[in-house]
């Protein structure tokens, strides 16, 4: 809450300090009767005295002044100033002497209920998860004119809406504020609310009721052919996720999915929800597997597991040597739908003999991958040459090297 304008009063004078009476003290009688001053009323203390030179200090929450009587006639009459009679609170007074304390007392300034200026509103958090036990809690602070909070037990009413369906109640000021504890639905959506006191509202706040912890789900996987050909994407996807009371779980939930090989290696893929349900893409192995697939809301909720099988794509590999150039050639390399297996597919050949083994790699190109031997690398002997695509292996008959 904040002050239109901020008034600060200090009153310094060096080597002043009111002191306790100690000499004879003139007849004083405080004239004004009225302990209690709404704000923004004129406020004047009126004294009956033939004392002169005197001050009234006046002490409330904003600070401290100092001000004079109006006449220095019998009655001695001091008007509050407007900083500080606008201000509810208690303010003290000291009337003062030759900085001899003569008298001192208090009055209480209250606020102007009559003129209600706003309801200042404070809500939080904004996002509740559904089900009941979740709440958000609205703060109401009403105030007047002058932006003093109102007395306590002043009632408002405070009105919520969900789904077209309203209700209006009470809540009183206490200890300067309301409140009121606003609990979720156990289905998603907004909920509204504002308060009312007289004829001023506050601004209208919504809640927005999110789904609760989601609940275990199914995956499914959809491809377009079971071979491992290292080409073809496998798509996974979530069912519709929702929480236990049937809502959909809000968009961008990150969903993982962890695959298993049979090999012992552990692959991932993750998926964001769209509408409640998640989904990814996976490309094939290159070569025959077993996977199994499951699918995690870290923490909150798991799948079932989904078996998935890859077979061999292919049946020969076809090979073709040239002794006089020391070429080997593999393919024209075909697919187990006739197909020619896809550019930059990965050619492995093994070439051993009874002192070494080397590994030679190369990439097709319109499903074929050639190899030249250097003799100048190769010594003149028998070697035996494996060739391995898309993890189907072919052992060659001895190849002699010249």
């Amino acid at each position: 809450m904040k002050k239109a304008v901020l008034y600060i009063f200090v009153f310094i004078v060096f080597g002043f300090t009111i002191k306790p009476e100690t000499a004879r003290v003139p007849q004083i009688q405080l004239v004004t009767t009225k302990g209690t001053f709404q704000a923004g009323e004129s406020i004047q203390l009126k004294f009956e005295t033939e004392a002169s030179d005197l001050k009234l200090l006046l002490v409330s929450n904003l600070g401290t002044m100092l001000v004079s009587p109006e006449t220095e006639q019998a009655f001695k009459t001091f008007t509050v100033p407007e900083a500080l009679s606008t201000s509810a609170g208690e303010l003290n007074w000291v009337l003062i002497n030759n900085a001899v304390e003569l008298q001192k007392g208090s009055i209480t300034i209250v606020a102007d209920t009559s003129q209600i200026a706003a309801i200042e509103t404070y809500l939080g958090p904004q996002r509740i998860a559904a089900g009941g036990i979740d709440y958000a809690q609205v703060t109401l602070i009403p105030t007047d004119r002058y932006d003093n909070v109102l007395p306590d037990h002043t009632e408002l009413a405070f009105t919520t809406s969900f789904n077209s369906k309203t209700q209006t109640e009470k809540i009183e000021i206490q200890k300067s504020i309301a409140w009121k504890n606003i609990f979720s639905t156990k289905q998603t959506g907004r909920i509204f609310n504002a308060a009312r006191i007289e004829e001023v509202s506050s601004k209208l706040q919504t809640i927005y009721v999110d789904a609760n912890l989601a609940q275990d789900f199914n995956i499914t996987v959809e491809r377009v052919h079971h071979f491992a050909d290292a080409d073809q994407i496998a798509v996974l996807k979530t069912d519709v996720i929702k929480d236990r009371f049937g809502n959909t779980i809000p968009d961008g939930t990150l969903v993982n999915f962890l695959i298993k090989t049979d090999t012992g290696g552990i692959l991932q893929a993750t998926g964001n929800t769209l509408n409640g349900s998640a989904t990814s893409q996976i490309k094939h192995p290159e070569q025959p597997q077993q996977w199994e697939i499951q699918a995690f809301i870290t923490g909150i909720a798991a799948s079932n597991i989904v078996p998935l099988s890859f077979s061999a794509a292919l049946d020969t590999i076809p090979t073709k040597w040239n002794s006089t150039e020391n070429i080997l050639t593999v393919g024209p390399l075909n697919g187990k739908l006739n197909q020619i297996v896809p550019e930059g597919t990965r050619v492995k050949l093994l070439i051993k003999n009874e002192n070494q083994t080397y590994t030679l790699t190369q990439k097709t190109q319109t499903g074929t991958a050639s190899f030249y031997l250097d003799p100048a690398v190769y010594q003149s002997g028998t070697f035996i040459f494996k060739v391995q695509v898309l993890g189907v292996t072919q052992t060659l008959e001895p190849i002699t090297i010249h």
